[in-house]
């Protein structure tokens, strides 16, 4: 029993260190370049400038991240009032379907008076 634990843990041991390698080998390229390119003989101001030109990078994709992001949220203000208006629109069309409906039941009863009126005119003839 003591041997299947033994055996369990240090297979939990090795899958977490696998992992943990793993995990450093896909995170951490880039920064062994740096220090590769370093131990070859790059210097420090060299190093600066590249990092400067990074940040200036980033600073334009940020930018226009920003502005993309702007632009949506007009979007979706635009979007918003066109929606109040159609559903203000919309209520104003329901409510005329409303009136029509009340007239059409007007109008359907009128119908129905007339057509018993026709017909004892007609039954008295």
């Amino acid at each position: 029993m003591k041997t299947k634990q033994i055996f369990f843990n240090a297979a939990t041991v090795c899958m977490v260190a696998t992992a943990v390698m793993m995990t450093q080998a896909m995170f951490n390229g880039a920064a062994n370049a740096d220090q590769r390119r370093d131990a070859v003989g790059g210097d420090l101001k060299q190093r600066i400038v590249d990092l400067e030109e990074r940040q200036d990078e980033n600073d334009i994709e940020f930018l226009l991240v920003d502005r993309t992001l702007a632009d949506l949220n007009a979007r979706i203000n635009a979007n918003d009032a066109d929606i109040r208006a159609q559903d203000g629109r919309l209520s104003e069309v329901a409510s005329r379907v409303q009136d029509v409906e009340k007239r059409s039941g007007a109008l359907r009863a009128q119908y129905r008076a007339l057509a018993e009126i026709v017909k004892r005119m007609a039954a008295r003839d």
